[in-house]
């Protein structure tokens, strides 16, 4: 995988990465006042989803790398709340999703998309 990236042109939305921790029942006949205990299990990786107006370029790079299953590198790059960017970033691995599509009465079609994250991501903080 290479470490390039290229943005997608209109990019509307798009969701954080987070990971769940899922729980594991720990609880035992002894267990205290006969209630269930848990400890921390393995991390699951949740997707991210993101929002783009259609334009033919990146739709067809999307529909290639859904096609072929490629595990791309994705950045998702934190912008302030004038839109500048703050440089805080989070970097991870992933496969696409091309969702549908909806057209509004203004005539702009967004396109929906899903990356399937896989593995943990990696968060560097605006300096």
């Amino acid at each position: 995988m290479s470490d390039t990236y290229t943005a997608v042109a209109e990019f509307k939305s798009a969701g954080l990465p987070s990971n769940s921790v899922e729980k594991v029942d720990r609880t035992h006949m002894s267990s205290p006042n006969r209630t269930k205990e848990y400890t921390p299990g393995i991390g699951d990786p949740q997707d991210v989803e993101f929002v783009f107006n259609f334009n033919s370029t990146d739709y067809d790079a999307l529909l290639t790398l859904q096609s072929n299953q490629t595990v791309a590198k994705w950045k998702h790059t934190l912008a302030t709340e004038d839109s500048t960017t703050s440089g805080a970033v989070y970097e991870y691995d992933g496969f696409v999703n091309v969702g549908s599509g909806e057209t509004t009465v203004e005539g702009i079609t967004e396109v929906t998309c899903t990356i399937q994250r896989t593995g943990d991501y990696t968060f560097t903080a605006a300096s």
